[in-house]
């Protein structure tokens, strides 16, 4: 049986299909998740096996917090899981999963884009596997200790998964109230621990951005992401043309019907660009490799700050037919450069699980 973590939104979008994949070639899957605000309601949504055991809890933006939360939940995920039954452990940086299977001698393979994080000195160096996008170089994982040859690359972004089968359901929209023309917007991650947001000075900054997109006569929609985000946007840019989004939804349909895409993160713009729309980025520090090679290609345009961005947006908007054209094309070229996985990533598990039996 094969277990998979999932701590985030990203996660559950990628781990779902990673585990579609591994049941079509014959394995058992079995899932954890955490209680989070962001995953909470997504979670038997999205997830195609229904039967998922959740413990344990986000930390929040204490770094006490955090610590505290993942050492309760190493506690009670030993107790909730079947260890007779888990043969191979994958997640995408869990440090409680990544113990575990270190623990109990169960290979652990790291399936992540993000050699940025903070968890991956103590998760990389204790993975049998680190599998990662072909953009990300190995001395990205190198430095945390793991040998070149345990790094094994596939050739597509992680949203390739989740989007190659996407029928753009506009019936969301309306469910949610969204009827005009938009630019959707995702502030960063704030709570993050590799990132120094202050939420309240951010949604002062926004404001000039709203303004901007109010006056092209465009709705502004504001896909936040935790409560007290929700009651700042919402205090402070509460008008007839703003949405702010108060619970968490599947974000691929919202950003496929935006005009333009501003992001703060790193897997939503991932998603605007491989759905061919305009794309912002807003990410704060620097820009993550997935990003860079982005913004390299085309696709995404980067600003550090949100002035940057009014300036952008309004060049951007003056031909947006013509600058949207573009980038379909772009976007287009890479879904022909990339090459889907499926067969590679089912037989790099079984690799994994034959070595471990002989």
């Amino acid at each position: 049986m094969i277990w998979f973590d999932i701590l985030t939104p990203k996660q559950l979008l990628y781990f779902n299909s990673i585990s579609r994949i591994m049941r079509e070639n014959g394995f058992k899957t079995f899932f954890t998740a955490r209680r989070y605000e962001q995953l909470d309601s997504l979670l038997y949504e999205i997830l195609e096996e229904k039967d998922v055991i959740v413990v344990g809890r986000f930390g929040g933006r204490s770094l006490e917090e955090k610590l505290k939360a993942s050492i309760e939940r190493l506690s009670d995920l030993i107790k909730s899981i079947p260890i007779k039954d888990i043969e191979l452990v994958v997640s995408s940086g869990s440090i409680e999963a990544a113990r575990i299977a270190y623990g109990l001698r169960i290979p652990h393979i790291l399936m992540s884009d993000t050699p940025h994080s903070p968890v991956n000195p103590l998760t990389a160096p204790v993975s049998r596997l680190v599998a990662t996008p072909w953009v990300i170089s190995k001395n990205e994982w190198t430095v945390f200790g793991v040998k070149p040859t345990n790094i094994k690359k596939y050739k597509v972004l992680d949203p390739y998964f989740w989007l190659k089968d996407l029928k753009p359901n506009r019936k969301i929209l309306e469910d949610l109230g969204i009827e005009d023309e938009y630019v959707l917007i995702r502030p960063p991650e704030s709570a993050a621990s590799y990132l120094n947001i202050d939420d309240k000075t951010y949604v002062e900054s926004l404001k000039d951005l709203v303004d901007v997109v109010c006056a092209q006569g465009l709705k502004t929609v504001i896909m936040s992401r935790y409560r007290d985000q929700t009651e700042m946007f919402l205090r402070h840019l509460s008008r007839k043309e703003v949405i702010v989004l108060d619970k968490p939804v599947i974000a691929s349909h919202l950003i496929y019907f935006s005009k333009i895409f501003i992001g703060g993160g790193g897997t939503m713009t991932q998603e605007a660009a491989l759905l061919g729309k305009p794309c912002i980025s807003i990410y704060p520090g620097q820009q993550p490799t997935v990003l860079k090679y982005l913004s390299r290609i085309g696709l995404v345009k980067n600003c550090r700050t949100i002035s940057e961005s009014i300036k952008l947006f309004n060049k951007m908007f003056r031909n947006i037919d013509e600058h949207s054209k573009e980038i379909v094309k772009i976007s287009e070229r890479l879904w022909k450069l990339m090459k889907d996985p499926s067969r590679d990533i089912s037989r790099l598990f079984r690799e994994v699980l034959s070595e471990e039996s002989s």
